[in-house]
């Protein structure tokens, strides 16, 4: 598909042309050198204003098609072209078939599936090895319920927005969550936060060669492949940006001085536009080592993202960094309309679309290139949105509202949000914390977005979640984490007999199977064996009856004739 290019010279001249051709017969006809009366004076003033006014309209007509070519060549037609609008492939969106889930955790498993638990687990282990061997210490491997669990404290933190927090209150402080304290001790917490690893360090060296991003590419390519496959997009996704604040040293850090974050790495994401739902992202790395700068950078961006979507007739929502007339005819040959915004700046943008104080207000112009449909809109005086869609192919206006606007511009405000609605829904409830390693903050927004997916599938199946209420992503994430803490729990407590009272305190708050008089005894044999045999208290002297068991009310020394042991749940003690 190509727009219709003419030099503007040869448009004048056409027109020119036409008008003399149409004008001369008429005038011959009424000036004769013979046999024909002189024109009286109203009559050659009929004339004169007949010329006058056809050279005027002339006049406005060429200047109209002057207006409507632009600095790229190409012109922009007000009349719409007879062509019919690109159908979407018959697919039902939402949830991909076996996806389907009956927990929380079901749901997360999706996204964060066993390859890439074992990948982390394998590097980390590798990794904590090689450091402890350094300093002659010994390492305590890393099990996959010790991970997950490690996994689950981080979103525990996200969800009660404790990552300012210090780790060693959160696991000491009592009137935290017991559930850390339940979980793992704060120093083997703070070993794996240290060591966690998703490459083989040893290796990184001649995968850096070519890519800057080695440390994390393998993890990051398993949990897109997972987004992808695991939901179907409706008839419109979204092309956005995401520039994640990090202040330590990256390769590929950008640096964007009109945003909050000054600095942070960008990731490039294609969402759904309704559902908040994150289908595929890029990572943007700049040049890589061995390559020369890439151009077109969005365009590249937006083809690269496409590449994944198995539908045809999807149209795809972006911004003025990535629209462009080039862009919309390579994503029409691949059966996918575009919608985005323009600066009126943009070579391809003609004069009479641009803002000017000689347009009226709420006022529409339209411009038609081959399959390209270019809008601009004046919301206000002296502004004016543009927009370029090869979706439309219609001048419709909403004339039940008082501001006329095209349709074009009312489907685009519909579908602009889709990549903002995840980033601020990730953000609502982040895990980041803060770190100078690039890898550990891609680790963080991988689990605040593998958050947002999975609870987008789940409510999907299980719309009555929780009861329906506003705040049912919170209670998501709380029952997620119990998922994944409890079996850690369970282990810890049958592998480690000798946990102190604190510690089963915590587990018995958290629900876990350990009654407090259970725990109370178990305590007091701890402190038996630490305590020196003593005379029984009651025995007679005599006797000489050694005890290492006490009173819990006196810490008397008492013995089996003179104590009694009853057996009381934890709901019936007073």
């Amino acid at each position: 598909m190509a727009c219709h290019k003419k030099p503007a010279t040869e448009v004048t001249h056409a027109l020119r042309e036409e008008y003399e051709s149409i004008a001369a017969p008429d005038l011959e006809s009424e000036v004769s050198d013979s046999g024909v009366p002189d024109l009286t004076e109203g009559q050659k003033t009929v004339l004169t204003d007949f010329e006058f006014s056809s050279e005027e309209s002339s006049d406005e007509e060429s200047e109209d098609h002057l207006s409507r070519w632009s600095k790229g060549d190409s012109y922009w037609s007000k009349y719409p072209p007879q062509s019919e609008t690109m159908t979407s492939s018959q697919s039902c969106p939402g949830p991909a078939p076996g996806s389907s889930v009956e927990t929380p955790k079901d749901a997360w498993e999706l996204f964060m599936s066993e390859n890439i638990i074992d990948e982390i687990l394998q590097c980390t282990n590798l990794g904590g090895l090689r450091a402890a061997l350094a300093k002659g210490k010994v390492w305590q491997r890393i099990t996959k319920e010790e991970l997950k669990a490690f996994i689950g404290l981080s979103l525990l933190i996200g969800v009660e927005r404790s990552c300012d927090v210090p780790i060693r209150e959160l696991f000491m402080d009592p009137l935290q969550n017991p559930l850390y304290r339940a979980t793992m001790s704060v120093g083997r917490y703070q070993d794996l936060h240290r060591f966690l690893q998703f490459d083989n360090k040893k290796t990184r060296v001649a995968r850096e060669a070519s890519d800057h991003m080695a440390a994390f590419r393998n993890v990051w390519d398993l949990f897109l492949i997972n987004c992808r496959k695991r939901f179907i997009p409706r008839d419109c996704v979204t092309v956005g940006e995401q520039l994640v604040p990090f202040q330590g040293r990256c390769k590929f850090l950008q640096h964007v001085p009109s945003r909050p974050t000054e600095s942070g790495i960008k990731i490039f994401w294609m969402c759904d536009a309704e559902v908040p739902y994150a289908i595929d992202g890029v990572i943007y790395t700049g040049r890589q080592p061995g390559e020369e700068t890439e151009e077109n950078l969005a365009e590249n961006t937006v083809l690269r993202l496409s590449n994944g979507l198995q539908q045809k007739g999807l149209n795809i929502t972006m911004d003025s960094f990535f629209t462009s007339v080039p862009l919309a005819e390579k994503l029409f040959e691949k059966s996918l309309t575009m919608l985005g915004a323009l600066h009126h700046k943009n070579p391809h943008v003609p004069p009479i679309m641009k803002p000017s104080k000689l347009r009226g207000l709420h006022t529409s112009e339209f411009g038609f290139c081959g399959k390209v449909v270019m809008v601009s809109y004046v919301p206000k005086l002296k502004k004016a949105v543009i927009l370029l869609s090869t979706m439309h192919t219609s001048k419709a206006l909403n004339e039940t509202s008082a501001k006329n606007k095209p349709e074009v511009i009312q489907y685009y405000s519909r579908t602009k949000g889709g990549v903002s609605s995840v980033r601020l829904i990730a953000e609502k409830y982040t895990c980041k914390r803060q770190t100078k390693r690039w890898p550990m903050l891609l680790w963080y927004n991988m689990l605040d977005i593998a958050i947002v997916n999975s609870y987008s599938i789940f409510i999907a199946q299980h719309p009555s979640f929780m009861g329906g209420g506003h705040n049912t992503q919170r209670l998501f994430i709380k029952e997620l984490v119990k998922e994944l803490v409890v079996p850690q729990i369970h282990r810890r407590r049958e592998e480690s007999p000798g946990l102190s009272m604190i510690i089963l305190e915590a587990m018995d708050r958290c629900g876990m199977p350990t009654s407090l008089p259970a725990v109370n005894f178990e305590l007091q044999e701890q402190n038996c064996q630490n305590r020196i045999r003593k005379r029984c208290y009651y025995c007679p002297s005599g006797r000489d009856r050694k005890v290492s068991k006490f009173c819990s009310e006196c810490s008397r020394p008492v013995c089996k004739d003179h104590s009694h042991m009853s057996v009381i749940c934890y709901q019936c003690m007073p």
